[in-house]
């Protein structure tokens, strides 16, 4: 299959979080991403065969039930006796985060705007978009209001602006890469 360079974010990697389309089982290894928002295996085009990834079909029904818990792998055995001599303090809050598709509904669209959420990676410049804030020792969590009607190119701007002044008032790098510079996801 054939994209044009701009179109692709290539060497991406799933830790478990995709799944192969038409299947139960969860994809980890490394990724590519084009411009329509479809994922695809391999680190780029012809890196071996293309299998299209997708979320879990029910990633919003796992987020309910298991609400923001998971298991904290550094108290079990193998790394308990690491975590007591370094008084690592055990956290409610999850190790990981969620993420999620959010899908506007016809109020969102009468209103003009949803919020979105998103969590950044602390050392890293990974980003996740998620349900809510994250509360959570590894990430910083934050939302963004995003409009969705109106005057097109106003739209584009506006949400443009928007993910700039985020990323200057929290000194981060990268969200707009993240989102793909796609300021009108959404809009209708």
């Amino acid at each position: 299959m054939y994209f044009p360079k701009s179109y692709i974010t290539p060497n991406q990697y799933s830790n478990g979080e995709l799944f192969l389309v038409g299947t139960n089982t969860s994809y980890t290894g490394y990724y590519f991403s084009v411009l329509n928002g479809k994922t695809y295996t391999g680190r780029y085009p012809n890196d071996g065969e293309q299998l299209e990834l997708t979320p879990p079909p029910n990633i919003q029904t796992q987020q309910e039930e298991e609400g923001d818990s998971f298991y904290d792998h550094r108290f079990t055995s193998p790394n308990l006796t690491y975590s007591k001599i370094n008084n690592v303090q055990e956290t409610p809050s999850p190790i990981k985060v969620i993420p999620f598709y959010p899908n506007p509904t016809q109020q969102d669209y009468k209103l003009g705007e949803f919020t979105r959420y998103f969590s950044k990676k602390v050392n890293e410049e990974v980003y996740v978009e998620t349900k809510s804030i994250s509360k959570n020792v590894l990430y910083i969590g934050f939302s963004l209001p995003w409009s969705i009607t109106g005057d097109k190119d106003s739209t584009y701007n506006l949400n443009k602006r928007i993910v700039e002044l985020k990323e200057e008032q929290l000194n981060i790098n990268g969200l707009g890469a993240f989102l793909k510079f796609n300021y009108i996801q959404y809009y209708k």
